[in-house]
């Protein structure tokens, strides 16, 4: 769901008491819990995880804001980390509109991450594209593209709404969308630098007209997004 995607944004926090110490890694002060690893089936569950939900989000926020430089946050924008916690605030409020599209999909959330392939097919899909990088005569990397890995963080976004769509239907679709939306997920994972030239090239990529038509459409939405930027500035 949501959350489990999220983990490619940030780290869930337990027991934030409020004070950030800059010396220490935030994974140290924002600690992970269950709730990233599973999605619960029964609400009662769900609703228990919210306090600590909400708290991970001002940890991570405020560790940004003290401790990082303008060009090392998630967001550039301060009212990015505001959406954020907007979102989950919502999500978690009895009675909001998200919080009973989650109530009566919950699971089906369970069930569909739980049986999805966007993963796996998102790591196939990256297969041909690494290479073996040697580093010295004991250490080798692997290396992707980053326009590569831009592009992939896009199919996989497609495959779970796709997913979502099927079994959840489009109240869920709609949830996962304002999701994506007011996260930016698939903006961070796509900077300006990792996306040159990927538009022009996208017929390089084996990829279905489905598959083609979503990522032009997100590559020319982040395009009009990084034009206003430059005009903001």
């Amino acid at each position: 769901m949501w959350i489990i995607l999220a983990l490619n944004l940030l780290a869930f926090a337990r027991g934030y008491a409020g004070e950030i110490d800059c010396n220490m890694p935030y994974y140290e002060q924002c600690h992970s819990t269950k709730l990233f690893r599973e999605i619960p089936r029964e609400m009662e569950d769900f609703m228990a995880s919210c306090p600590g939900l909400l708290s991970y989000t001002k940890c991570v926020t405020d560790y940004d804001i003290k401790c990082l430089k303008d060009d090392e946050r998630r967001f550039k924008q301060l009212e990015k980390y505001e959406n954020l916690y907007s979102f989950f605030d919502e999500v978690c409020k009895e009675g909001s509109a998200l919080n009973e599209v989650v109530k009566t999909k919950l699971r089906c959330f369970n069930e569909t991450f739980s049986n999805t392939n966007c993963n796996q097919e998102r790591e196939d899909f990256l297969n041909p594209y690494e290479t073996e990088i040697q580093l010295d005569e004991f250490t080798t990397t692997h290396v992707i593209p980053e326009r590569v890995h831009c592009l992939s963080e896009m199919l996989e976004a497609k495959c779970i709404v796709d997913d979502i769509t099927k079994n959840c239907g489009l109240r869920a679709k709609r949830l996962i969308g304002e999701f994506y939306r007011r996260t930016e997920l698939i903006d961070l994972s796509c900077p300006p630098h990792y996306r040159e030239g990927l538009l022009e090239d996208i017929d390089e990529f084996n990829l279905t007209e489905d598959q083609k038509s979503f990522a032009i459409s997100e590559l020319l939405r982040m395009k009009v997004i990084d034009e206003v930027h430059l005009i903001h500035f």
